[in-house]
């Protein structure tokens, strides 16, 4: 869970999580840096604000980005 106090995430934060299949980034994040979720394999869903600045490759290929 990212608490709401987060207002960045940066570079490669979550790089190699490979556990992680799921996440929500709170409204409070402003933006996310470049690969910040590379090699999470098991990664399928991000659920982010309409207003996130996403980095480079933030993602994984195969995984679904739902804005809400």
């Amino acid at each position: 869970t990212i608490p709401n106090s987060v207002t960045e995430i940066g570079y490669s934060a979550f790089h190699g999580c490979t556990a992680l299949t799921s996440i929500t980034i709170p409204n409070s994040v402003k933006s996310i840096g470049a690969e910040v979720f590379y090699g999470c394999e098991s990664l399928t869903s991000v659920y982010v604000p309409s207003h996130l600045k996403i980095g480079r490759a933030a993602f994984p290929d195969h995984t679904q980005v739902i804005y809400y």
